[in-house]
């Protein structure tokens, strides 16, 4: 496996388009299996890819991503053998040697890819010469390997397999050197018929009660795709609608007990068959590659707090793509209710590997010096090692104990990229759009604060601002040291917000050397606030501004108004006092470089004329 920062920059491999009929399966296009060196991008969930390899007459590992794929794999083919927690090495050595199945078949998490392999060696068979590897839904070795760090353990041999392959209907992976050394192929399945869904696109100051109103108008039954347990709870309490819902989410320390300790229906697993209650909730468990095989067809609600819980950001790319591909009978109507956060920091693909190379370098340099120090200088020296950011980054253990693990790095850049949508509406509206799978239609909803107007804010001594602060460098540090928050942490930061906003606010945009560089001053602080908050809401439908505008044609003021409101009106921009933004004909100035006020000629009506963007869209 290759570790170099350097390779991080996309690779490119040669690519096959490959066209599928709607009635057609993937074992339709590769009838004696799938090909080898390949990664394929299928487009599609539910074109029996798995099943295509499964029925294939050869030996087969395939990794899934998790316990109920196995679960649900095995029951429709119980030759096969599914690999997990509590399969012992014996078990799958009788398996291996077993004559009476002539192709084995065996389906392991990733976690237990190593039990496969010492109990292929106890049998002396080389799953290398022997065994065909395919990595099935690749795109969450990258996705869980922050928090799942074995899932990445099949990757240290897949290149020493004669014959593999990487599949998924949304890949995703690092770039590798083993790609292009092994002379792999990308192969896109491309549909020859129209399989864009219709989607809802729901905006809102308010998740909560806007989820309400979506389950009480609809009229079947609701699966709810929401990656926090502890929030399902809250939407659940908040809704009364606790005895007719069930929880899916993994038994994580002992999750499932829990929620049934405090009431809830609640399981880590989808029985084949099962008939959903009302409404039904899934954690990011259930996102990919499970079948969920019912006679039900559920409207499906995707539901975001990027402001409160960051973690329930789902990628348009990869998580909304799989996650209606779930239900193997068909689904209902296809929502997703988010709010915007435009202050998440992002960093790009190119600054996230600059500022790695930079410190892997600074690392390494320690790690020089380091040689020739012993005793406590040499302890200080690797204390300091580790407290730079990119050590986290790094394999611990083994051949490649001190180089960068790409997985972790693709992880982290994939994190920035989910974020970059959750800042504008429009952002996330383009990027549904851009993935060719959905036919959105995007609508704001506002809910009325209910909190009281009366009541005055409470004014902050020095020392509390100072203790906020504390709390929100602990909370949400800089730079590399990326953190999914818990759900006690995500409510401490929700409650700092509320009791110090513009506080929290400016810390997040300007950083603390600023805020004590004004001296803590609050009105300072609403002030500048105020100022960067209007620089920016003109640029939230820019793209869509320069695409209607035409340069070097003269514009009425009233077209102009006209043109900007309704964009305005389209992305529900408000202005500081929180009303709907009103467009004025010289806000075209924020846009472009534009003429003096003219008279457009036989009109005699008072204009102007674009000349040139202010803004590059590269």
């Amino acid at each position: 496996m290759n570790n170099n920062l350097d390779n991080m920059e996309n690779t490119e491999l040669h690519s096959t388009l490959v066209y599928i009929e709607e009635k057609e399966f993937m074992s339709d296009l590769y009838p004696e299996g799938l090909p080898t060196n390949t990664i394929i991008d299928k487009t599609l969930t539910a074109k029996g890819a798995t099943t295509c390899e499964l029925e294939a007459k050869r030996n087969s590992i395939i990794v899934e991503p998790n316990v109920p794929v196995i679960v649900g794999k095995q029951n429709k083919y119980p030759k096969a053998l599914g690999v997990c927690e509590g399969v012992t090495d014996a078990t799958i050595k009788t398996y291996l040697l077993d004559k009476s199945i002539p192709h084995k078949k065996i389906i392991v998490t990733p976690e237990s890819y190593s039990k496969v392999k010492r109990a292929a060696d106890y049998a002396s068979i080389n799953l290398f010469k022997d065994f065909f590897l395919l990595i099935d839904e690749c795109e969450k070795v990258v996705q869980d390997a922050e928090f799942r760090p074995n899932i990445i353990l099949p990757f240290f041999d897949f290149f020493s397999f004669d014959n593999k392959a990487l599949i998924s209907a949304t890949p995703l992976l690092p770039n590798l050197k083993g790609f292009t050394n092994h002379s792999f192929t990308c192969i896109k399945i491309i549909p020859n018929y129209d399989y864009k869904k219709a989607l809802n696109l729901v905006g809102t100051n308010n998740v909560q009660q806007e989820f309400m109103n979506q389950i009480f108008q609809s009229g079947n039954k609701i699966a709810i795709f929401l990656n926090s347990p502890e929030y399902a709870k809250a939407l659940i309490e908040k809704a009364n609608i606790r005895d007719c819902t069930k929880i899916y989410c993994s038994d994580t320390d002992g999750n499932i007990g829990k929620l049934r300790k405090e009431g809830y229906k609640a399981a880590d697993l989808f029985v084949s068959g099962e008939v959903l209650e009302q409404y039904s909730f899934f954690t990011s468990r259930f996102y990919s590659a499970v079948d969920l095989e019912t006679s039900d067809r559920p409207d499906i609600i995707m539901m975001t707090d990027c402001i409160s819980r960051p973690h329930t950001m789902i990628d348009p790319y990869t998580h909304a793509i799989q996650i209606i591909g779930r239900f193997r009978n068909g689904i209902g109507d296809i929502t997703h209710i988010t709010n915007w956060n435009n202050d998440l920091e992002l960093q790009s693909r190119e600054e996230v590997i600059k500022e790695m190379k930079a410190q892997k370098n600074v690392y390494d340099t320690l790690a020089d010096v380091k040689e020739a120090l012993k005793g406590r200088e040499r302890e200080l020296l690797t204390e300091i090692q580790e407290r730079i950011p990119v050590y986290r980054f790094l394999f611990e253990n083994d051949e490649y104990k001190g180089k960068v693990n790409p997985f972790l790095v693709e992880c982290y850049i994939q994190k920035f990229k989910i974020a970059s949508f959750y800042q504008y509406p429009q952002y996330l509206e383009n990027a549904y759009r851009e993935t060719g799978h959905f036919n959105v239609l995007y609508h704001y909803k506002h809910y009325n604060d209910e909190q009281p107007q009366t009541v005055k804010p409470k004014i902050l001594s020095r020392k509390r601002k100072i203790e906020i602060l504390e709390r929100l460098q602990v909370l949400k540090p800089k730079g590399l040291v990326f953190m999914i928050p818990s759900e006690e942490q995500e409510q401490e930061l929700a409650s700092l917000r509320h009791e110090a906003p513009e506080l929290c606010k400016y810390y997040e945009k300007f950083g603390i050397d600023k805020i004590v560089e004004i001296d803590y001053d609050l009105s300072t602080m609403k002030r500048e606030l105020k100022t960067k908050h209007k620089a920016e809401i003109y640029l939230v439908p820019i793209d869509e501004i320069y695409n209607t505008i035409v340069l070097g044609k003269p514009y009425s003021e009233s077209e102009i108004i006209a043109t900007l409101q309704m964009i305005y009106d389209k992305y529900n921009l408000v202005d500081d006092n929180n009303k709907p933004l009103k467009a004025k004909a010289t806000y075209l100035n924020k846009y472009f470089r534009i003429s003096e006020r003219i008279t457009i000629p036989k009109s005699r009506l008072k204009g102007y004329i674009p000349f040139e963007k202010k803004y590059s869209l590269e």
